[in-house]
C-alpha cells in the first residue's frame, strides 16, 4: 500500500514481505513482492497499474533465477518494461544492503539488465560454456527464446548482443531461429544477412 504512493520510473519486485520491508526501512519506498508465491498474469496485471517498469529483485539463489525466469514473460506481456538487478555474491536485498549499504543497492538498481538479457544471464549458469555439448545446448535454448520475440528489430537488437557476448556466429544462431518460425508459423522469412 505504501508502494502505491511512489511517483518514480520503476517499482521493484521482491520474492517476500521481509524484503519490502528491509528496502523501505531503507528507504526504497517503491519495492513490492508477490509474497512468496509464484508471480501470476493478475499480479502483473496490477503492476501495471502503477507503472510501466519494474525491476526484478529477487534472491540470487537457484529457486529466486528460476522464480525471475518465469516472472519475466509474465510482465511483459502485461506491457512493463523489466530489468533484473545483480545481487551477487548476496543472497537478497536485505543482505546486499546491510553488508555494503542502501547507495550500492541503488548502484545495482541503476546497473540493472535488460529483461532479455537477464533471462539469457541467468540461463548461461545452468550451462558449461566451455564443453561444446553444452555450448550447443546453450544456443539452441538461446535461439529458442530469441524465436518467440514478434518484433524483428528487437530480435536482432538482441541476438547481435547475444552473439557479440558469447561467441556464436550470428548467421547460425539466425539459421537455427528461421527454422524455428518456419516451424511455427510456416513462412515467415528471416533474412540470414542484412543485405539479403
Amino acid at each position: 500500500n505504501e508502494a502505491r504512493k511512489y511517483r518514480g520510473k520503476a517499482l521493484i519486485l521482491c520474492e517476500g514481505y521481509m524484503d519490502v520491508i528491509s528496502l523501505h526501512q531503507a528507504g526504497f519506498t517503491n519495492a513490492v513482492a508477490s509474497l512468496g508465491t509464484a508471480l501470476t498474469d493478475g499480479h502483473a496485471g496490477i503492476l501495471k497499474r502503477y507503472t510501466d517498469n519494474v525491476i526484478i529483485s529477487y534472491d540470487s539463489d537457484g529457486a529466486g533465477q528460476d522464480a525471475a525466469l518465469r516472472a519475466i514473460p509474465k510482465l511483459k506481456n502485461a506491457g512493463i518494461s523489466v530489468k533484473g538487478a545483480n545481487l551477487s555474491p548476496y543472497k537478497d536485498p536485505d543482505e546486499l544492503i546491510k553488508a555494503l549499504g542502501a547507495p550500492e543497492y541503488t548502484e545495482r538498481l541503476n546497473n540493472a539488465t535488460n529483461g532479455f538479457l537477464f533471462e539469457i544471464q541467468v540461463l548461461s549458469r545452468s550451462f558449461d560454456l566451455n564443453d561444446p555439448d553444452e555450448k550447443t545446448r546453450f544456443g539452441n535454448e538461446t535461439a529458442n527464446r530469441l524465436s518467440y520475440i514478434e518484433d524483428d528489430l528487437e530480435r536482432e537488437n538482441y541476438l547481435e548482443i547475444f552473439c557479440r557476448q558469447y561467441g556464436f556466429e550470428r548467421d547460425i544462431i539466425t539459421r537455427i531461429i528461421r527454422k524455428r518460425l518456419l516451424s511455427s508459423e510456416g513462412m515467415k522469412y528471416i533474412p540470414l544477412n542484412r543485405g539479403e
